[in-house]
């Protein structure tokens, strides 16, 4: 039976709200002397800005820093990106890992559920639309980390996610405390930049951002998957991996990311990309094409994302 997790603490609007502790304990945890020393020093103010509002993306609701070392997160932003941790979890297990494990004759933890993946793909079309339209996040029908039932698959499923949904947003959150850290906004409150120093200040953020997360992780093949999701996230906002005037295009920042990790042709951040981009080909149209075999999915991800 589902039941609601919710408590007089979590306010908010969006079912994400019962998760917000958790992302700033964290976060805390782990970086907690770095955080109190950019607190002394007057890099980062002690309080992060949590937006309550019922808009889209596209209505400025992404995260940032701000000239006075503020962190502002938007809970739209933080429901768009646990619904799309969410069915890239469940596609990639049910579609890709356990089928995998079965052809190889691996035991598995549990059966195919081919119903599971088409709720995970009605919700990430709901993650999708809230890129343009905000709409309520239907809780009684779609999987959600407020009101569930622990006990099915799909409870199973969003506990788990619920722990990595974390470490994508603290991902997002240190490469906000690097810009703070390596004094980002002084430099660009102090100088102009041109776009490459302004692309360049992103990369460092980032890089810095993947080493605060890997110096202390409590499992780190599910930080270097919040990793790769946390930028791989912003495909499904656009047409292009065009990342504009200020942000590197969405490849080179995966690709930094990627270089940083340097995992093995083998490693489960391959077919995640594969996954990422090929659920992007088809919301755009692109007509992407490939071959029918390659020799892994390292091959088959540059493949198909130097078409893009």
């Amino acid at each position: 039976m589902k039941v609601s997790v919710k408590k007089d603490t979590h306010n908010g609007t969006q079912p994400v709200r019962v998760l917000k502790h958790n992302l700033t304990h964290r976060l805390v945890e782990r970086n907690e002397a770095l955080i109190k020393q950019l607190h002394s020093d007057f890099r980062l103010a002690k309080n992060i800005t949590y937006h309550i509002a019922e808009l889209p993306l596209v209505d400025r609701q992404t995260p940032f820093i701000d000239e006075n070392g503020i962190i502002n997160i938007h809970e739209t932003y933080l429901s768009y990106i646990w619904a799309i941790s969410f069915s890239m979890f469940v596609i990639y297990e049910e579609e890709i890992a356990i089928p995998d494990q079965i052809k190889r004759g691996i035991p598995t933890h549990k059966e195919n559920n081919p119903e599971l993946v088409d709720i995970a793909k009605e919700l990430f079309s709901y993650a999708k639309s809230l890129v343009v339209v905000y709409s309520d996040w239907d809780k009684e029908n779609l999987p959600n980390p407020e009101f569930f039932d622990e006990e099915t698959e799909e409870g199973w499923y969003i506990l788990r996610n619920n722990d990595l949904y974390v470490e994508v947003i603290n991902f997002i959150l240190c490469h906000e405390i690097a810009h703070a850290e390596l004094e980002h906004i002084n430099r660009k409150k102090n100088n102009i930049l041109d776009e490459q120093q302004l692309k360049q200040l992103e990369l460092e953020a980032d890089t810095r951002a993947v080493n605060l997360m890997l110096e202390n992780c409590r499992n780190r093949k599910v930080t270097e998957l919040a990793l790769i999701i946390g930028l791989a996230s912003m495909l499904f906002s656009r047409n292009s991996l065009d990342g504009g005037k200020e942000h590197p295009d969405i490849d080179k920042r995966i690709d930094n990311v990627i270089n940083i990790l340097s995992p093995d042709a083998e490693h489960s951040i391959w077919p995640l990309l594969v996954l990422f981009v090929k659920l992007w080909d088809e919301q755009f149209s692109f007509n992407f094409t490939h071959g029918t075999h390659y020799n892994n999915y390292k091959d088959f991800y540059y493949e198909l994302i130097k078409q893009a």
